[in-house]
C-alpha cells in the first residue's frame, strides 16, 4: 500500500484524489490546504485520514510515502524542496517549475537528497499517446517531416485564478506545456525560433504563435486563452500523417497513409485520464527508481527551457 498526501485542495487536486481512490495500492492519508476548512471539506469527500492547513506538518508525517504537489505555479518549486529534504516520494502538477533555473536547483537538492520526483504530464501515460508514439518512434508514417500542435481556449480572467497572474500565469506554462511535451518526445536538439507571434494583458502572454526548427524538422506550437480552436496534434511522415485530436487528453488518433489507406485507433483510458501517470509514479516508487524513464528529469528540464526561450523571443 502507497500512501498518500495531497499539497493544495483546488479543482485539479480533486481530480486526483477522486483517481486515487480507484487503484487498490493507493491509500489517501492527508491532505493541507491554506485554510483548514477547506481542508477539511476536502478530507470528508475523499476519505482522507487527516488534513492540515500547514504543508510543512503533511510532509512531517512519518507514514507518507508519496506527495502529490497541487499549488499555483509559482509555489511549485518551493515544496518540491521542502519534499526532497522530508525524504517523500513526488509528484509535482506541471508545469514542476517557472524556469529552467529553478529545476537546475532542484536537481542539485536531488543529488544529496534522492527520492523519487515526476512531473504530472498525464498526456504521456494514456493508452492512445502511448500507441501512438510507438508507432511513430517505430517509423510507422516513416521519417518525421513536420509535427504542428494547437491548444487554444476562450479562458477570460474573469473566473480563472494563477492564469493571468504575473510571472506565473500566461498560456505557455499553463498549457503550452502539452504543446512542447509532445514536441520534445520527437525532437532531441535545441530549436530554434524562425517566428513567433504574441498577444499580452497584464503583463503575461494570452497568446502565442510559434514556428520552430529542431532536428531540422519544421514545428508548429500554437497556444492561447484568447479565442477557442480544436485542440490537435498532427505528425507529418515520409509515408503518412499522425492526427490526434486534444492530444493533452487524448482517446483517439488517425493515421492516413500516403497510399490512401487510413487507420483510425480508439483508445479510451483507463478508469479516467490521471490513473496511468498515477499507477507509473506508483510503480517507480515501488522499484525503488528516483526518475522515471517515461518522464525523466531531462525531460522537465527540457520543457522549462523552451519556455524560457520561448518567453525570452515574445
Amino acid at each position: 500500500m502507497i500512501k498518500w498526501g495531497i499539497i493544495g485542495a483546488g479543482t485539479i487536486a480533486q481530480r486526483f484524489a477522486a483517481s486515487l481512490t480507484k487503484i487498490e495500492e493507493a491509500q489517501l492519508v492527508a491532505v493541507a490546504n491554506r485554510t483548514l476548512p477547506k481542508a477539511r471539506a476536502f478530507q470528508q469527500k475523499h476519505h482522507a485520514s487527516m488534513a492540515f492547513d500547514s504543508y510543512q506538518e503533511l510532509l512531517d508525517l512519518a507514514e507518507l510515502d508519496m506527495v502529490y504537489i497541487a499549488l499555483p505555479h509559482a509555489y511549485h518549486a518551493e515544496w518540491i524542496k521542502k519534499a526532497i529534504v522530508a525524504g517523500k516520494g513526488i509528484l509535482c502538477e506541471k508545469p514542476a517549475v517557472l524556469h529552467a533555473a529553478e529545476w537546475l536547483d532542484i536537481q542539485k537538492l536531488l543529488a544529496t537528497h534522492p527520492v523519487f520526483l515526476m512531473e504530472a504530464m498525464k498526456s504521456r501515460f494514456t493508452p492512445a499517446y502511448q500507441k501512438m508514439a510507438q508507432l511513430v518512434k517505430d517509423g510507422e508514417i516513416g521519417t518525421i517531416q513536420k509535427i504542428e500542435t494547437c491548444l487554444r481556449r476562450d479562458m477570460p480572467k474573469e473566473g480563472t485564478t494563477y492564469h493571468y497572474l504575473p510571472e506565473q500565469g500566461g498560456c505557455l506554462l499553463d498549457m503550452g506545456i502539452y504543446n512542447i511535451a509532445l514536441l520534445t518526445d520527437f525532437v532531441h536538439g535545441t530549436p530554434t525560433v524562425d517566428s513567433l507571434t504574441a498577444t499580452f494583458a497584464d503583463g503575461i502572454e494570452t497568446s502565442i504563435e510559434a514556428t520552430l526548427t529542431c532536428d531540422q524538422i519544421p514545428l508548429v506550437l500554437e497556444s492561447g486563452f484568447d479565442l477557442f480552436k480544436p485542440a490537435v496534434a498532427t505528425i507529418k511522415g515520409t509515408q503518412g500523417t499522425v492526427t490526434m485530436p486534444d492530444f493533452h487528453r487524448p482517446t483517439s488518433f488517425r493515421i492516413d497513409y500516403l497510399n490512401g489507406q487510413s487507420q483510425s485507433y480508439e483508445l479510451p483510458y483507463i478508469q479516467d485520464d490521471f490513473h496511468g501517470e498515477i499507477v507509473h509514479a506508483m510503480t517507480c516508487f515501488k522499484q525503488g527508481l528516483y526518475e522515471s524513464p517515461q518522464m525523466t528529469w531531462s525531460d522537465s528540464l527540457r520543457f522549462a527551457q523552451w519556455i524560457d526561450w520561448l518567453k525570452g523571443k515574445q
